[in-house]
């Protein structure tokens, strides 16, 4: 038996949930790797799928083979990739994994420039606020808001990529009709939207020079989804304390304002995480080193 070969067929059929879908991802036959799968369990006497007519899942001892073993595999291969071609190009299947709104703003526009300058990588791009595991669900790179001391695990990594505030904008329709705030005492005469994601847009401290500032802001609007609160404040109805990175764009060409341009709330990083390995896959580390180049920090944040 070629353990790499049975290894890397058990990867993909852990993965795809089948052994047909598996044949055809790997260009072979459904009895080839159910041949591979029969040795590979008779070798470490225990079975590592259960099966039926309709689903094939992993049994305990499977879910342990392909947490620990594949994972060792993976650094193998990878190894003896970088080795065999080091000066090449990033290659395979580059999984990531997002929060919502940045990945919809600022990771996924990134990607298609990475393809085209890498066309051997394929990038399959999850965007959820759910806390990945990353070795279970076999994610290469974790896009998450927040510092590595906030990592569980120490077999994670974590990169910056990038530093959010929040500021205050609006639309020059609202500022005509309702004036623009002068002291972060006049928000309390003033329609606003805030977005709340756990303590984030809760406690309001803001950076005013060296100086730290603490206000309650109005409470009459909040809204969970950044994307949500950006769409209120284009309305014109409202203003909004907002990620500097979404409204970038709309500062310059004129659709939004800064209003109270002297506030920021502190900066909050944003981190790409990652399984710590002794050589990291081309795929990931080139993807990062991308991201940091594109995501350049919005003007408004100066």
């Amino acid at each position: 038996m070629d353990r790499f070969q049975a290894i890397r067929v058990f990867r993909e059929v852990a993965r795809c949930g089948g052994f047909a879908a598996a044949a055809r991802t790997l260009n072979t036959s459904p009895p080839s790797v159910s041949r591979l799968i029969g040795d590979l369990e008779q070798d470490l006497g225990v079975r590592l799928f259960n099966r039926s007519t309709r689903t094939v899942a992993l049994t305990e001892e499977g879910e342990v083979f392909l947490r620990r073993g594949v994972a060792l595999f993976d650094e193998l291969e990878e190894i003896t990739e970088e080795i065999r071609h080091r000066q090449s190009e990033p290659r395979g299947l580059l999984r990531i994994s997002s929060v919502v709104s940045f990945g919809q703003e600022r990771i996924a526009p990134t990607i298609p420039a990475f393809m085209n300058r890498y066309p051997r990588v394929r990038v399959d791009l999850h965007i959820s606020n759910r806390k990945v595991d990353l070795i279970q669900e076999n994610i290469d790179l974790a896009i998450r808001i927040g510092g590595p001391e906030g990592l569980d695990d120490s077999s994670l990594k974590a990169r910056k990529i990038y530093s959010q505030k929040l500021i205050f904008v609006a639309t020059p329709a609202y500022i005509n009709a309702h004036g623009a705030p002068e002291t972060l005492e006049d928000l309390s005469h003033h329609h606003l939207v805030n977005p709340i994601s756990g303590n984030w847009g809760v406690i309001n401290e803001f950076r005013q020079g060296s100086r730290t500032v603490t206000v309650a802001l109005p409470a009459g609007f909040v809204v969970n989804s950044p994307n949500a609160a950006r769409n209120a404040v284009l309305s014109g109805g409202v203003m909004g304390l907002l990620a500097d990175y979404l409204v970038t764009d709309m500062l310059a060409d004129g659709r939004l304002q800064r209003l109270l341009p002297e506030f920021a709330t502190f900066e909050q990083p944003i981190y790409a995480v990652f399984v710590h390995r002794s050589y990291m896959p081309a795929k990931v580390r080139f993807f990062i080193d991308h991201m940091i180049a594109a995501l350049e920090p919005a003007p408004c944040a100066q």
